[in-house]
């Protein structure tokens, strides 16, 4: 063998450690290209201005190469000798992909099998590509709080994603149906503090057919912390709990428990990235984000400073990429509503492209199903995106709740739907995002999941979808004002031209009477059939682009959270206390917004003065009733309709909304969340909207005291309706069970107790059948309402509201409120009688 090295310059053999010579010499694939000018901009920039700095955020549009970016960025790191160099995928799926680029590139990597970490990881040789799960573990084979494995540069991909998987390595999710004596052994534990919150609740927990949610009060939890230890530590071997345990058996009272029917969830309330210390302690720290993502996140999730969350490495070449039409079907008529695009597209075949629907639910998952589509859950994801990719675009492929880690360009999906609102898949997200519906936090948690789904179909600058939006709740989140704001520039643009291509058809509408469906087809083909004026018109319009970077009003309130809770975990509570308390007097001016924290203080207070606690739990829940009901000091208020306008009251709600397209989004969205199947927090929540709509006082009793029946209305003369909604039972189910008539019999004893005999009460039960069991009965005069009934009731409630249109909202006259109200059967007495049946008491 010939020693080449004798014959060449010392020099000349020296590694390269600029990124981009790298590139240049590094044995890549014949098929590899020069690199991207926006790869060679974020490249440049980092090596002669940013490598010194030890946190970094690198910003790139989808489908611009950022994984090469980074493996060039690790090697040219590798090469300077200031290894090791660990490249963390967001899932394992990833893997492969990172290190198939790795091999085309011509990049040495090396990954973990059965021997452990690998010694060319270790040396500095080689770059280890891994996944987060494998990091963020309490088992992790990186190692946790002082034992663990040193770093020299860490890039964490798709870091958002990463935040959501440090949260789950902290926390214990308890399968009922997997680990049944585990969740049996902690519900009975807190059974009389669960009661405390919610009787109703409860029972349903108990008898298993609702996705009720309730809380373990914290003081419950300290109290009971070493019950609770003691029951973990016998099952510390079990799947769901080992590979947390690690992590939480020392620090038990920092965490709080969630319970449905189905699960337990134990997660701490604030996972402290630091307990993983090969990240915490790389000495560079690089994250990749996507242009349209909110890096806000990174300062409590990642313990990131504001600085770097600030100043992002960026290019400034590209304003945007790729091209998205945004079609809303509801927008453009009326009658394009939801039930119409799911039948419409669930049956259409597309034979040159695929099409894919995002949808937040299994329930909205099956509505599909049933129309003809093709449902992807956990067990056949892979193989039916595998079909995409394969060209086998027959059906429809509908995928529930997974918003990010699926890349489907080009001809894998020119059309996409976007169903209503993602939901949070952790008990402890749901419970925030009831609590906070108004919060700045969740709501750009909620925009930054759309965004994520948007993503999916466009994963490149010369890629194009078709983006179709439907379900009432995501419309009027995209349309409104208030909501629209928490998107990224390039995000709001795309929706601005959404919008605007909706008001286009209804100007171009040259038939009154003509199918409007064919609107959405023909917009469609446009897009798919590259129609030129449509190319040039997207263009134009986000090249109007003016500011395109994130910007957040989050950065100095999240850096003082996290000061905050560090202090609380390091046992200074009065330093905790007195930050919190600041916090709440500078930023909390909305009333929930400020519950939610005054809850956080008087946690912080249960340890050091109890009685300050539950003065302040008093307070938080008089802010916010979603919250816990504290031990003491909560006194129902009755309502009664003395000296009250029925037509007053029905004005006073439509003047709450600035034009009638208002008020329309947001009937829309109520009549929507008003149906079986609905989680039933959504469903009494749109119930009580919907009285205050037709001029009823209207209460949740079960929410505000945890107690009585889950909705109550008074209407004129004093005469009150009683609610109690099983709208989430199953459509087939055959009776009303015993458990459900005797919740009902109770909650018309407490009104009975709180309003005497000598009122008039019409009482009902929002339940899919009329039969009563043989071994139930109901105490009282009780009518039921079903699907048909609520069907009606939903349809004129919609007729009345489409008759405002011609009117001025404030203007209307009591005359023609009552004329209309009349005309739509929506008067006192039809409420009565109109919209329920009797009951069918089974015999033997």
């Amino acid at each position: 063998m010939v020693d080449f090295s004798k014959r060449l310059n010392k020099k000349k053999i020296e590694k390269k450690v600029n990124p981009i010579d790298i590139y240049e010499t590094v044995d890549r694939k014949s098929d590899t290209g020069p690199l991207r000018p926006a790869q060679t901009e974020i490249l440049e920039s980092w090596y002669n201005q940013r490598k010194e700095e030890r946190d970094l955020i690198v910003k790139l549009h989808t489908g611009e190469g950022k994984t090469l970016v980074g493996l060039l960025i690790l090697q040219s790191v590798i090469n300077s000798n200031e290894g090791p160099c660990l490249y963390v995928c967001p899932n394992i799926y990833l893997v492969s992909q990172v290190c198939a680029e790795a091999e085309k590139f011509g990049i040495g990597y090396c990954t973990i099998g059965k021997e452990g970490i690998p010694n060319d990881f270790i040396s500095g040789e080689k770059i280890l590509i891994t996944h987060a799960q494998k990091l963020f573990n309490g088992l992790s084979i990186f190692g946790i709080n002082n034992s663990f494995t040193k770093v020299g540069t860490i890039i964490l991909d798709d870091s958002h994603t990463c935040i959501d998987t440090i949260k789950d390595a902290f926390s214990i999710s308890i399968d009922k149906k997997e680990n049944t004596n585990l969740y049996n052994s902690l519900i009975s534990l807190f059974e009389d503090d669960l009661r405390e919150q919610g009787e109703g609740s409860f029972l349903d927990i108990t008898y298993g057919n609702y996705d009720t949610l309730l809380t373990v009060p914290y003081w419950s939890w300290y109290d009971k912390k070493s019950e609770v230890l003691d029951i973990l530590s016998k099952h510390n071997g079990d799947n769901q709990v080992k590979f947390s345990w690690p992590l939480l058996k020392d620090s038990i009272e920092h965490y709080t428990c969630y319970i449905t029917s189905s699960k337990i969830e134990i997660s701490p309330y604030y996972p402290n990235v630091n307990d993983f210390p090969t990240f915490s302690k790389a000495q560079h720290r690089i994250l990749m984000s996507a242009t349209t993502q909110d890096d806000s996140f990174f300062i409590k999730g990642l313990d990131f400073n504001i600085n770097s969350v600030q100043n992002p490495l960026v290019t400034t070449r590209q304003k945007w990429s790729g091209e998205k039409m945004i079609i809303v079907p509801s927008l453009i008529h009326d009658n394009l509503d939801r039930d119409l695009i799911v039948t419409k597209f669930s049956q259409a075949s597309f034979k040159s492209f695929g099409s894919v629907a995002l949808v937040p639910s299994t329930r909205k998952a099956h509505q599909y199903k049933a129309a003809g589509a093709v449902i992807a859950d956990s067990q056949n994801i892979v193989e039916e995106i595998d079909k995409i990719k394969n060209k086998n675009f027959e059906k429809l492929l509908v995928i529930n709740n997974r918003y990010d880690g699926i890349d489907l360009p080009d001809e894998d999906c020119r059309i996409l739907i976007i169903d209503s609102i993602p939901y949070f898949n952790s008990l402890s997200d749901r419970y925030e995002e009831v609590c906070r519906p108004s919060s700045e936090i969740m709501n750009k948690r909620i925009a930054q999941k759309i965004e994520q789904g948007l993503g999916r179909g466009v994963r490149g600058e010369k890629d194009y979808c078709v983006i179709i939006i439907i379900g009432s709740d995501l419309v009027k989140f995209i349309r409104s004002i208030d909501s629209r704001k928490y998107f990224s520039a390039q995000t709001k643009k795309q929706i601005d031209i959404g919008l605007s291509i909706a008001e286009m058809t209804k100007e171009d509408e040259a038939e009154e009477n003509q199918n409007h469906f064919n609107i959405v087809i023909s917009l469609m083909k446009q897009s798919v059939g590259r129609d030129e004026s449509w190319k040039q018109y997207y263009v134009d319009e986000m090249d109007s682009i003016i500011d395109y970077t994130t910007k957040s009003s989050l950065y100095e309130k999240l850096a003082i959270e996290r000061e905050i809770e560090k202090d609380f975990l390091l046992n200074d509570y009065e330093s905790a206390c007195k930050k919190l308390q600041e916090y709440i007097d500078k930023y909390c001016s909305d009333e929930l917004e400020k519950g939610w924290y005054l809850q956080q203080l008087a946690r912080f207070y249960y340890k050091t003065d109890r009685i300050m606690s539950n003065d302040m739990q008093k307070a938080a829940f008089k802010n916010n009733n979603q919250l816990l009901k504290p031990k003491s000091g909560i006194a129902y208020k009755k309502v009664s309709y003395i000296n009250q306008n029925r037509l007053a009251k029905v004005r006073d709600f439509l003047v709450q909304f600035q034009n009638y397209g208002e008020l329309q989004l947001a009937t829309n969205e109520i009549l929507d969340n008003l149906s079986f199947g609905i989680n039933s927090n959504k469903f009494e929540s749109s119930l009580q909207k919907v009285g205050e709509m037709l001029g009823f006082i209207s209460q949740r009793p079960d929410k505000d005291i945890r107690k009585g029946p889950d909705n109550l209305w008074c209407g004129v003369e004093n005469h009150y309706f009683i609610f109690e909604c099983k709208n989430e039972v199953s459509d087939n189910r055959e009776e009303i069970n015993k458990h459900e008539a005797g919740q009902m019999n109770s909650h018309c004893a407490w009104f009975k107790s709180e309003y005497g005999d000598n009122v008039s009460v019409s009482r009902f039960l929002i339940i899919p059948t009329k039969n009563l069991s043989y071994q139930a009965d109901f105490e009282h005069d009780v009518k039921i309402i079903r699907k048909g009934k609520m069907r009606d009731l939903k349809r004129n409630i919609k007729h009345f509201i489409d008759n405002l249109h011609s009117y001025s909202l404030p203007d209307i006259s009591d005359d023609t409120l009552q004329k209309l109200l009349s005309e739509h059967h929506l008067d006192i007495e039809d409420l009565k009688i109109r919209y329920s049946e009797n009951y069918y008491h089974k015999t033997k």
